[in-house]
């Protein structure tokens, strides 16, 4: 922060004035006289004014509300100012770089962007924010001042928050893809990926793809959901394994899941996919791309062309079974998509109490639930039925 200069008021200062000539000095005398060995007068000495004690006491009082003034805007708060951030085309590139990458061309032009959305975040070390920086959030509209606790964890690290972002980045990645296969029709194999329990150490193995469940096959994620769902925490299913080419079938005693009490086999899992799908995303992190991540797939991958030629934005995370979850900044995403030249916002419906009262003039917000819900809002628009589709009401 610029520092303050301050000047002293006009006047202040010791005044001078010319040096009075005493009569009778030598420039008045004729030369010879007595005045001849005369000793010139000496000069008149300026009189200083000195301050009254109240200037000295207003002086002092100035400086000391400057300096405290400066220390008070630099000082550090404990909230977090967000900001609309930039978006990005999921159709597109960013830099040089597509940012979603298939192995299949697609089967129609791709026309128009669908763009995730973005929050700029100020003051996620702790304290960083300052209160010059509070009070400019304050008063912008667009901005929004959030305590500090309520977005990061209060003793994690400046590393641990990045690895934090960029772990929910990749998740969201996968999910979508999930999410997008299992829309098109497309298997997407389950794998072992570790091992939780002692009995299920016993019987599995990492690299076994699950090919059924208690005879029940499976396809993708909504599959294995479904599975499971048939058993009982505690009972003991048939599994069917494809490892490294055999098939081996083995006997597991299920165990609850200590936060929904399901039935679950005591494994972690990993997808597989029959098309490769990449990722160039740089610079963002977080889940919250995952709808339009899981919706640029389906476009590439498709029969139809979902932009179809328009600005498309929105944000959401991404379940593997579809479901569109709520986001944070929902107020922020809306401004940069319009800033962005976007005239449709898809918005999650659990954000909808945020979403009122806050849409920028000229954006029209659908509200979804589910990535169907989305395509088919989509395919709504490209046949002139967007004004039948249901948007955030109060």
């Amino acid at each position: 922060m610029a520092g303050v200069t301050q000047q002293p008021p006009a006047g202040f200062g010791p005044e001078t004035g010319p040096f009075d000539q005493a009569p009778g000095t030598q420039a008045d005398q004729a030369p010879g006289s007595e005045a001849d060995q005369t000793p010139a007068a000496e000069p008149a000495q300026p009189r200083r004014r000195r301050l009254a004690p109240s200037t000295i006491t207003l002086v002092a009082s100035l400086a000391v509300s400057l300096v405290c003034g400066a220390v008070l805007f630099a000082l550090p708060v404990p909230y977090v100012l967000q900001t609309p951030g930039p978006t990005v085309d999921t159709l597109g590139k960013q830099g040089e770089v597509e940012l979603i990458q298939v192995d299949q061309e697609p089967s129609h032009p791709i026309t128009g962007q669908l763009r995730l959305t973005t929050v700029g975040a100020y003051g996620s070390d702790p304290g960083s924010l300052s209160v010059i920086q509070l009070v400019r959030g304050y008063f912008d509209p667009q901005d929004a001042l959030v305590p500090y606790d309520l977005v990061y964890p209060r003793q994690s690290t400046s590393k641990q928050r990045d690895e934090q972002s960029a772990a929910e980045m990749a998740s969201s990645q996968d999910t979508a893809t999930v999410a997008a296969f299992e829309y098109l029709g497309l298997d997407v194999a389950i794998v072992v990926d570790k091992t939780a329990t002692p009995a299920a150490a016993a019987v599995f193995k990492q690299g076994d793809r699950i090919v059924s469940i208690g005879g029940y096959p499976i396809t993708g994620y909504t599959a294995l959901r479904a599975s499971m769902d048939n058993v009982e925490p505690g009972q003991t299913v048939e599994v069917v394994l494809d490892r490294s080419g055999t098939e081996v079938t083995v006997e597991i005693k299920t165990t609850a899941d200590e936060a929904t009490g399901r039935a679950m086999l005591g494994v972690s899992i990993r997808f597989e996919f029959p098309l490769s799908v990449k990722f160039g995303v740089e610079n963002i992190g977080g889940p919250s791309a995952g709808t339009m991540f899981a919706l640029g797939i389906i476009d590439k991958l498709g029969p139809t062309d979902l932009a179809d030629g328009r600005i498309i934005a929105g944000t959401g995370t991404m379940a593997p079974d579809g479901k569109v979850g709520s986001i944070g900044g929902i107020r922020q995403k809306l401004v940069a998509a319009k800033r962005d030249g976007a005239t449709v916002f898809l918005a999650p419906a659990d954000n909808c109490k945020d979403v009122v009262g806050h849409v920028p003039d000229g954006l029209q917000v659908v509200k979804i639930s589910t990535l169907a819900d989305a395509v088919d809002a989509l395919t709504a628009l490209s046949s002139g039925k967007g004004s039948t589709l249901p948007t955030c009401t109060k």
